[in-house]
């Protein structure tokens, strides 16, 4: 598919990471006529975060019918929502199904992608060595995938096992262990529970409690599954029902009183899983629910309420040789350190090695203040398209659903400018700035705020940068239309 000259590869589009939003455009793109594409990943196996991340207890927090490419439904799915290794072996099914596996490269890193003015084409570099050049690129890595490891004073001393939750160690035996678990978020509340049963004791060390609601988690019978399988339209429609009945939980995200009355929900979940009064308290977050992000589980307060689990309403000072000290000053003696910090959302290591039309990486554009029009094209970033980029999260869909509308604009775009014999596109400045006041005017609306919560959906500025904050059939209504005029396009 691809020709080589002087030890480099001509491509016309060069997708980073095979993930979701990766495989969509990808076979978006071969839909259009355009399959002279390459995907590069630099994990061993197709499945984005779902190959990356393989945690005990890990599950999808969307449900499965929701959380599914619309084009390439899955009758298989065992539970309403879905462990990760059937989500990673449903991402390997639809890269085979749809004959993609020749166009994918993996354990195969980028450490380099500049734009050529003078070429009008992407030179991008792998660590081994090879050269691409790309008539267009997309990254596509998305923005949970990059373990985020803390850095704490004497970290480097202790004698015991430390590892990140995105970085599991599967060959270290937690049985009768004293665990160090750093952090609360969704991460932590999947795999401490998964762990408890076997761990000797652990100390749950939560600076931040966080809402964790109830989950509506269920094995799907198998009369479903059947079903499902010889009627494929009925599951499409049990899909499209389930992501369009929630379109008018928008304005209730946009009400801060309204996901104030929701907390009950939040609270209802502690006290059924909770007796001891003075936890409860010391559990309920004292800022309003969809600041941070919203979280789900059954398990969670049932885990931390066992006799071997010991919650810490603090976070570390520093680590010694033999174990963790809070900010009390107290020294507790552990054997392995888990640390559910979360990831690089706002300065992923992806924004250093793209450079863009004025020598200036996206980082030192940014300045960890990214904007984007429509989550994909950024000014100063000619034809590139960044998948789940800034603000390209709807409130409630799911990153399938988003990958699946934005590979749908990539691949339309891209093939307007060939059938047009036009190389270049980049948005204009106006029109990347008008996107972001008008969504910035909505986004004001929402509890996600400084001074309501710390969230990583909040860049240095104080500002959203996760969401878009419409509803769903509008911005897929967006994305399914291509207007170059609110481009500046060249031969």
């Amino acid at each position: 598919m691809n020709t080589a000259k002087q030890n480099k590869i001509y491509v016309d589009v060069l997708i980073i990471g095979a993930g979701p939003s990766g495989l969509s455009t990808c076979i978006k793109l071969n839909e259009q006529g355009i399959r002279n594409s390459i995907i590069l990943d630099m994990a061993s196996r197709i499945g984005g975060t779902w190959a990356l991340n393989d945690y005990p207890g890990l599950f999808c927090d969307v449900p499965s019918e929701m959380y599914s490419l619309g084009y390439a439904p899955n009758p298989n799915w065992s539970r309403t929502y879905a462990p990760q290794a059937e989500i990673r072996d449903y991402l390997e099914g639809v890269a085979t199904k749809f004959k993609i596996l020749d166009q994918i490269k993996l354990n195969t890193e980028v450490t380099e992608a500049i734009w050529d003015e003078s070429q009008k084409v992407w030179n991008i570099q792998t660590r081994d060595g090879q050269q691409y050049v790309a008539k267009f690129f997309v990254p596509a890595t998305g923005f949970i995938g990059e373990a985020k490891m803390p850095s704490f004073p004497g970290q480097e001393k202790f004698k015991g096992i430390m590892f990140h939750s995105g970085k599991w160690n599967h060959a270290h035996d937690l049985t009768g262990e004293k665990v160090a678990v750093i952090g609360s978020g969704a991460s932590a509340i999947q795999f401490l529970p998964a762990i408890q049963p076997k761990a000797g004791h652990i100390y749950s060390f939560q600076r931040t409690p966080s809402w964790v609601l109830p989950k509506p988690d269920f094995a799907v019978p198998q009369a479903v599954k059947i079903l499902f399988k010889k009627l494929p339209l009925l599951e499409k429609t049990v899909r499209q029902s389930a992501l369009w009945s929630l379109e008018p939980s928008l304005p209730v995200f946009m009400n801060e009183k309204l996901m104030q009355k929701l907390q009950a929900l939040g609270k209802l979940n502690i006290n059924m899983s909770i007796k001891d009064a003075d936890l409860r308290q010391k559990l309920t977050p004292d800022h309003t629910l969809g600041c941070k992000r919203p979280m789900f589980s059954n398990n969670w307060y049932s885990a931390l309420a066992k006799s071997n689990v010991s919650v810490l309403f603090q976070g570390l000072s520093h680590i010694t040789e033999h174990g963790v000290v809070g900010e009390d000053g107290q020294e507790i003696a552990v054997d392995t350190i888990i640390f559910g910090t979360g990831y690089a959302v706002a300065e992923p290591a992806i924004y250093q090695i793209i450079q863009g039309k004025n020598q200036k990486t996206l980082s030192e554009i940014w300045q960890r203040q990214p904007r984007a029009y429509m989550g994909m094209t950024i000014h100063g970033f000619p034809n590139m398209f960044m998948m789940l980029g800034p603000n390209s999260q709807n409130t409630v869909g799911s990153v399938m659903w988003t990958s699946e509308q934005q590979s749908i604009y990539i691949s339309k775009t891209i093939q307007k400018l060939m059938d047009q014999g036009l190389q270049r596109i980049e948005v204009k400045q106006s029109v990347q700035d008008q996107f972001n006041r008008k969504i910035d005017q909505r986004l004001v609306k929402m509890p996600v705020r400084p001074d309501v919560c710390k969230s990583y959906y909040l860049d240095d500025a104080g500002r959203n940068h996760i969401i878009w904050p419409e509803f769903g059939f509008i911005i897929k209504r967006k994305l399914n239309q291509v207007n170059l005029k609110e481009y500046n396009t060249s031969h």
